[in-house]
């Protein structure tokens, strides 16, 4: 009885053991594909991927586009009102506002560049 005893207790800690061993090593590679994962993060905390990249540049572009519109046409300041940017997805509407606003801010301060006379 008092081997059985001692084999089981062995076992366990040959078991406890090795459980342990086997867990730090899958914490470490979790901890670094984590600090990797966070490196590539913007400062909204998501990932950048070629597609929110290129959503976001569009959107800028289509929001230049139509800042630089409504200032020309002495429109009220309000990208919501595009129907692109109410379709778009989270990141064409980051760009979109973005463009927006520096081209309504351009334009509105330079209204005669619409006349010929800026620029």
């Amino acid at each position: 009885m008092n081997m059985k005893l001692m084999k089981t207790t062995g076992l366990s800690f040959a078991l406890a053991t090795a459980f342990l061993v086997a867990a730090g090593a899958a914490g470490s590679s979790t901890a670094l594909a984590q600090d990797r994962q966070w490196r590539d993060r913007d400062h909204d905390g998501r990932v950048d991927t070629r597609r929110e990249l290129f959503q976001e540049r569009r959107g800028f572009n289509d929001g230049f586009a139509e800042g630089r519109w409504d200032a020309f046409a002495h429109r009220r300041f309000s990208p919501f009102d595009s129907i692109r940017y109410r379709f778009g997805s989270f990141d064409y509407r980051q760009g979109f506002q973005k463009g927006y606003a520096q081209a309504y801010r351009q334009f509105a301060n330079n209204r005669g560049f619409r006349y010929g006379r800026g620029y």
